[in-house]
């Protein structure tokens, strides 16, 4: 009876090498795909936060509510249907109940919630007027003209809202909170979760990737300079950002 020939310990080798090669080239693909991916779900999240601050407005008269600090996530909670999901970024890796340092909001009666989306504190109908604030820089309502720059939410880390001013400084690394209370609140939204970017929902509720240093661009509050010293318009130098943001895109 004639024997079937098998396959040598050398020609095994070579066919899992082979393997091993077309591995090393597909990852990466197939890594991007992912992340684009994760990408996308993320605006889709802002898309129907987008949706729920339109319906929200719509019923109290086109204006946005009081100062909330982190109890936004409460407030509408009849909006977006305390839907857990759609508090976090798909690219933060854990959510809180996992260990991720997201903020928490807590109110009368107990109860709270977690995510990774920051609001812009400059689109309330009131607010604080220490540290230079004025009152006339909250923009109050979305009845009005040029709402394409003006920023309503978007990634941000560990806070829930934050009020970013054109002279703050960027962050040092990925991820650094800030300094000291009332410092530098741009770093709130200023982390790399999408290639060098990150994605922003505004105030005519579209949605866009945003550059890291395009922040210092977009227009947070009424008087916020999108000519600023951090930007192409203002003379930034390259050697005035930190190592890590250093060859991202200029604006």
């Amino acid at each position: 009876m004639k024997r079937e020939k098998a396959f040598t310990l050398v020609e095994l080798l070579v066919v899992i090498a082979i393997i091993a090669v077309l591995m090393s080239i597909l990852m990466p693909t197939l890594n991007r795909v992912k992340e684009q991916a994760k990408d996308i779900k993320c605006r889709a999240n802002l898309k129907q936060w987008g949706l729920v601050w339109a319906m929200y407005t719509e019923e109290n008269d086109f204006r946005f509510p009081d100062y909330l600090g982190p109890r936004w996530m409460f407030l509408l909670t009849e909006y977006y249907g305390n839907t857990e999901e759609l508090l976090y970024c798909p690219m933060t890796t854990r959510t809180h109940s996992e260990g991720a340092p997201w903020p928490v909001a807590i109110i009368e009666g107990g109860g709270e919630r977690y995510g990774s989306y920051t609001i812009n504190e400059w689109i309330y109908d009131s607010g604080a007027t220490s540290g230079g604030r004025k009152l006339e820089d909250y923009w109050r309502t979305v009845a009005q003209k040029g709402l394409s720059n003006a920023v309503v939410m978007g990634d941000g880390i560990r806070r829930s809202d934050g009020q970013p001013k054109d002279t703050d400084d960027p962050p040092q690394f990925n991820g650094q909170d800030r300094t000291k209370m009332g410092d530098d609140e741009i770093r709130f939204f200023c982390v790399s979760r999408h290639d060098a970017g990150t994605n922003i929902l505004f105030m005519d509720w579209s949605i866009r990737h945003v550059g890291l240093k395009e922040l210092w661009t977009l227009k947070w509050s009424r008087g916020f300079k999108t000519n600023g010293p951090w930007t192409l318009a203002g003379n930034v130098r390259p050697n005035m950002w930190p190592v890590w943001m250093k060859s991202f895109r200029d604006y």
